[in-house]
């Protein structure tokens, strides 16, 4: 009974650690001043995020996650482009 209580204390720990992000998200800046490319997260790390292969790091509150038209479009979608592309 041992091993699945750690399992689930484990699990526990990580989703709050930070359960908004996980490893392999495809993740953007929110601040329109911000580079528009799209970006992955490669580690989890406190309140921020590793991005890139390790190359960048974010804070949590400066991202979110990419919408799936941003992924298409291959960058950050200005307002009026998403709301566009929510209608269509």
């Amino acid at each position: 009974m041992e091993p699945m209580n750690m399992k689930q204390n484990l699990a526990h720990q990580q989703s709050k650690q930070n359960p908004e992000f996980l490893e392999g998200d495809v993740v953007v800046f929110k601040d329109p001043n911000k580079p528009d490319h799209l970006m992955t997260v490669h580690k989890v790390q406190g309140d921020g995020v590793l991005l890139n292969g390790n190359s960048n790091f974010a804070l949590t509150h400066l991202i979110r996650t990419a919408s799936v038209a941003e992924v298409l479009a291959k960058r950050r979608l200005t307002q009026t482009e998403q709301a566009l592309a929510e209608v269509s």
